[in-house]
């Protein structure tokens, strides 16, 4: 499937804060509407040494070592906005949810131990868990 045959991916704000990315799919249930995320990508923000600005990483909403099938379901309730995501950064997401798959699929494989991969799940959890710190003085809560 190549880039223009991907749906287009939805960021959603949610209740809690998290800025998530995903193939989102809308339905109705006993409860109301919900929510099926497939493959969810929350968004962390960094700010660049040089300019000043925020840059934009990925990494999992729910690690696949935690549950592999990447699929969540949530209420309409949970969501405070959601939009269609820019082109570019639909081609972005889509290239994180195919790294993020292929390391899942290498890490759960048991076969002769593959070339390292460059930052580990709890490395990249221990760079957002100071980098929320850093942003934590400088966020405002709305």
């Amino acid at each position: 499937m190549s880039d223009d045959d991907k749906p287009i991916a939805k960021f959603l704000r949610l209740q809690n804060g998290d800025d998530v990315i995903a193939e989102t799919i809308e339905m109705e249930d006993e409860d109301g509407i919900v929510y099926t995320l497939c493959h969810p990508l929350k968004v962390v923000y960094m700010p660049t040494e040089t300019t000043g600005y925020l840059s934009v990483m990925f990494m999992p909403w729910v690690f696949p070592k935690i549950c592999d099938e990447q699929i969540f379901t949530i209420h309409a309730e949970d969501v405070l906005l959601m939009t269609d995501v820019s082109e570019k950064m639909n081609i972005y997401y889509w290239d994180s949810v195919r790294t993020y798959t292929e390391k899942s699929e290498v890490s759960n494989s048991e076969s002769e131990p593959q070339e390292e991969i460059e930052m580990t799940e709890e490395e990249e959890f221990e760079l957002y868990t100071k980098i929320m710190e850093k942003l934590g003085s400088k966020r405002t809560m709305h």
